[in-house]
């Protein structure tokens, strides 16, 4: 063969050979592009996926160096949605595959599994569903296989127990169940097995002790039975167990610290085990965190002197202890614990005393609760500087609170509850400026309640009850307005007056005098407390008639004045407010029962005790109400009528004369204020006065924290109006006033209240008036329709989902154009329920813009100036988490109370629920039903609603399940946009415009 010939053969052969590769490579290329257009890309970060540069520079994309061919697909945490095509497994060079952190959901392709060489597959944090395909078993060289916290089904399937290369395999947070396969002892280089937060069942297969490499093991928040292997134990390699959560019984077997020699790690919480903690794990020198809480667990708790890098030790809820005086000795034993943080040891069977080694400890929170310890507190306990919770409630402590106890300025939670202490408390309280929650009651305790207390400016709770108190209440405990949980001073013997300051109170939920010595009338400006919806004053001596302004107080719901010395007729604004429970017995009440609200009810009201009552309904047992007159007395009354109506004549004459003339000067002077000439409506005082009746209660809508909002009627359009008048004796209505029509004034969109006009003038006695005049919302707030009043519920139909959704997206359109379309950022300040108004159509509008800020603030130092000492509290459970810590006010504070809003309108449920405690809350809570069934948290009225819409339907079964699956991942998606508005840390939020995009 010649040269020409053999050169001209090779050169064909190459070009086959190129054409070859050049088509792999377009398999490739293809194979992205489908799978770029299955899915959306709101941040554009796929954006370089074109033909003008080759796709292994694509975003994302890696490709091998010796060929042309995709080899590592990372687009973890890009904020991509949609389903994953199935081409995905023409790439048969891909090594590792990362989608997590998105919102993929669909099933995941089986394709998967002719990915040969793949090593690594992570798509955990999405929203997959269906079953883990079994075909993933082909893959065999997979090392790392994480499928976590999505809404996989079905079984563990028993084909991945052939990847023997498997190192990794996380499929926890899913809806998984069935046993674990025992095959799954066959992957034999597996150093991660995490299943917890699925519905796994049976017993722990033994075979898992077989995993000689496995280094965490995460089985918790399942149904296993049964014991743990002993097998486990044998485990040298183990770092983590935990098998929290499920019904396991029997004990911790095996010699702990020699055949574990390097866990860190021991969680079986919340299960049924017994016996005692084994003594060799004193050996385990490794461990970080024992987590043996809510077991039954029994004896002595054994030395920890050889673990020096202990952080968490959680034996609470067991039975440990006993009749011995050294129960407590293993304290001193935690002392070589230098990083020890948590220390709970609390509701065991613990005796003796509180040794004094507890000093060198270097804890931030210790909990010894509900034990039978007894004693004194030590006063080495002042050195515990780093403490931010101390609980020694329900013990048999005895002597004085140490005066050392001042001296932990970091504390923020002191309970020291159901024991026997004496003596008085210390002044040194009012060094604990952090504390948030402060529990003495039920001891001994004496003298007058320290005035000091009124440095503790962030106390939410405060309880001092059923002690032996006694002087007067503090004007300075009164005023502080922190207080927002509940303040009890009750079974005390406490004298003088309820302290005018008690109108402070503004946030108060619950207060509790009752049982005192309590003199003279309620105070008036008990008519400030909007917030309160328990009121307990019985057994105390106060008199009088009860204020009228307790009109205001539109929350309370229990309300108990029993056993004192009140009189005058029983007022009619009682039938008006939300009482579910009012006790006004054994007083000196006088005239007609009303017959209205809660007066319907001989079982949620108690009258008796009044001999002067009488009328109500028949269910009262009272006797009628007679009105008769002798003849003397109607002709005294004639008498009586005629001197004061000629009387009355000559002093009106001579007031109408004066009120003409201050009206014409007043009013001139109004109506320059409240006039412009931007074509608002003109008001003034009289026109308002007017419209709402004289400010009659029979209009009145709401209180608010600076003011009363009535329904109006002006004369100048014959249009009906809602009104707010501001209360200018609260401290910063003012500025609340100037704050709100600054903003009100530039703002216009379709999902805000609509303000017409405003007046600032001054009322017929010359005082200052101000007041703004807003567009009517027929069907009031959302509050309302959330949580409806028995009247409320009977009278209205339910929020349906649809509506709920509309009213979701209405509020973030809101948000969007404050944040986002404005000239400025304006933040609310203020979202919740009560400040969303809804239209004839059901179409949502955000109002009350009290505490609205302009950002950034340095471009409007007015409203900086006058804003800045109302403060942004918001309101308790929707306020931003980094308020209460002095962080700047910022749009995800909003998105924060957006985020509240959303999770409350779907699981029914207020933020301060009292189901929420224990560090549970209303984000936690639809977290966890998430991760489970999110059929757990969503409103009872909306499961309601969708059984009902399945019943009409006559379809098929099977397309009843897919119409509830569908309906289900609605729900889904609407849950999860509130729990990404509503977490802990702001950077982690989603943006407004996002969590709107989603809803639309």
């Amino acid at each position: 063969m010649s040269f020409s010939c053999l050169t001209t053969i090779l050169l064909l052969l190459g070009s086959v050979l190129a054409s070859v590769k050049d088509g792999r490579d377009e398999i490739d290329r293809l194979a992205l592009l489908e799978f770029k257009a299955q899915i959306a890309d709101p941040t554009g970060v796929l954006s370089s996926w074109n033909d003008s540069s080759h796709f292994c520079d694509w975003y994302g994309v890696t490709c091998g160096h010796k060929h042309r061919r995709v080899t590592i697909l990372d687009l973890g945490s890009k904020k991509l949605s949609g389903v994953v095509s199935p081409h995905i497994g023409n790439m048969s060079f891909l090594r590792g595959v990362n989608l997590e952190n998105n919102s993929f959901h669909a099933k995941i392709p089986p394709h998967f599994g002719r990915l040969l060489r793949l090593q690594k597959l992570s798509l955990n944090n999405n929203s997959f569903s269906g079953q883990i395909p079994s075909n993933l078993s082909y893959c065999s060289n997979l090392l790392v296989l994480d499928l976590g916290v999505n809404m996989l089904q079905g079984n563990l399937p028993t084909e991945l127990s052939s990847l023997s290369k498997l190192q990794e395999l996380v499929l926890q947070v899913n809806s998984l169940m069935g046993n674990i396969p025992p095959s799954i002892g066959n992957l034999s280089s597996l150093q991660q097995f995490g299943i917890k937060w699925n519905n796994f069942s049976g017993t722990i297969p033994e075979t898992l002790g077989q995993l000689r490499h496995l280094k965490i093991l995460s089985l918790a928040t399942n149904k296993f039975v049964g014991t743990i292997p002993i097998s486990i134990f044998n485990i040298s390699a183990l770092t983590l167990i935990d098998v929290a959560k499920n019904q396991l019984e029997g004990g911790l077997l095996g010699d702990l610290g020699f055949t574990l020699p390097n866990i860190e790690i021991i969680s079986v919480w919340q299960n049924h085990l017994t016996g005692p903690i084994p003594e060799s794990i004193s050996n385990a020198s490794n461990l970080l965190l024992i987590q043996i809480k809510e077991n039954n667990f029994t004896g002595k708790v054994p030395s920890f002197s050889k673990i020096s890098g202990l952080n968490r030790f959680n034996i609470r809820v067991n039975n440990l202890g006993g009749e011995q005086s050294t129960d407590l000795d293993f304290l001193c034993s935690l002392t070589n614990s230098t990083k020890l943080e948590r220390l709970g040891i609390g509701e065991n069977a613990f005796r003796g005393l509180i040794p004094n080694c507890i000093s060198n400890l270097s804890i931030t929170r210790f909990g010894l609760e509900y034990n039978h310890i007894s004693g004194t507190l030590p006063y080495g306990i002042g050195s515990l500087i780093n403490l931010e919770a101390l609980q020694i409630r329900g013990n048999n402590i005895s002597g004085t609170i140490p005066f050392e106890i001042g001296n932990l300025n970091k504390l923020k939670l002191l309970d020291l509850g159901h024991n026997e202490l004496s003596g008085q408390i210390p002044e040194s309280f009012g060094n604990l400026r952090m504390l948030i929650q402060l529990n003495l009651d039920s001891n001994n305790l004496w003298g007058s309640i320290p005035s000091s207390l009124k440095n503790c400016e962030n106390l939410l709770l405060l309880d001092l009850s059923t002690n032996n108190l006694s002087g007067y209440i503090p004007p300075e405990i009164m005023g502080l307005s922190s207080l927002s949980i509940y303040l009890n001073l009750s079974q005390n013997s406490l004298t003088g007056s309820l302290p005018e300051e008690v109108g402070k109170l503004q946030n108060l939920g619950e207060l509790r005098l009752d049982g005192n010595r309590l003199s003279q009338q309620i105070p008036s400006s008990i008519g400030s407390c909007t917030s309160m919806e328990r009121l307990y004053v019985q057994d105390n001596f106060f008199e009088g008639p009860l204020p009228s302004i307790m009109s205001s107080m539109r929350g309370l719901q229990v309300l108990n004045v029993s056993n004192n010395q009140l009189s005058g007729q029983i007022p009619k604004f009682l039938e008006s407010l939300n009482l579910t429970n009012l006790s006004l017995s054994y007083n000196d009440f006088e005239g007609a029962l009303p017959t209205g609200g809660v007066f319907k009810s001989a079982i949620s009201t108690s009258v008796v005790g009044n001999k002067k009552l009488c009328g109500g309904l028949p269910d009262f047992q009272l006797s009628k109400c007679y009105y008769k007159e002798s003849k003397r007395t109607r002709i005294s009354g004639i008498a009586k009528i005629l001197i004061s109506t000629v009387s009355a004549l000559v002093g009106v004459a001579c007031i109408l004369s004066l009120l003409y003339f201050f009206w014409f000067r007043h009013n001139k002077n109004a109506s320059a204020s409240s006039s412009s000439e931007d074509g608002f409506l003109h008001v003034s005082y009289h026109n308002l006065l007017k419209a709402t009746g004289g400010f009659s209660s029979t209009n009145l809508l709401g209180m608010g924290n600076f003011g009363s909002v009535y329904r109006g009627l002006l004369d100048q359009t014959q249009s009906v109006v809602a009104i707010k008048i501001l209360d200018l004796t609260c401290d910063g209505a003012s500025k609340s006033f100037i704050a709100e029509c600054e903003v009100l004034r530039r703002i216009r969109h379709r999902n805000l209240v609509k303000v017409l006009t405003a007046c600032s003038g001054f009322d017929f006695n010359g005082n200052d008036f101000k007041a703004l005049v807003y567009e009517f919302m027929s069907n009031g707030s959302l509050d309302e329709w959330l949580h409806p009043t028995a009247s409320q519920y009977m009278e209205r139909n339910k929020l349906s989902l649809l509506e709920r959704v509309n009213i979701a997206i209405d509020v973030a359109c809101a948000l969007d154009y404050l944040h986002h379309h404005y000239e400025m950022p304006i933040v609310h300040c203020d979202l919740k329920p009560s400040n969303v108004l809804l239209d004839d159509e059901m179409n949502g509008h955000v109002g009350d813009f009290g505490l609205a800020r302009f950002l950034p603030e340095a471009t409007h130092k007015l409203l900086v100036d006058q804003s800045s000492s109302v403060g942004v509290k918001g309101s308790f459970g929707y306020v931003a988490p980094e308020y209460g810590v002095g962080s700047a006010v910022s749009t995800e504070g909003d998105v924060y109370s957006f985020g509240v809003l959303v999770l409350e309108m779907f699981t029914g449920k207020r933020p301060i629920d009292d189901m929420f405690e224990n560090g549970l809350d209303l984000h936690r809570f639809t977290k966890a039903a998430l991760a489970d069934r999110v059929e757990k948290a969503i409103d009872p009225i909306l499961l309601q609603e969708i059984k009902e819409l399945e019943k009409r339907r006559t379809i098929a079964p099977e397309d009843k399940n897919n119409s509830w699956c569908s309906i289900k991942d609605c729900l889904v998606l609407i849950i999860e946009v509130g729990i990404t508005c509503s977490f802990e840390y702001s950077k982690e939020r989603m943006d407004i415009y996002d969590a709107l995009t989603k809803l639309q």
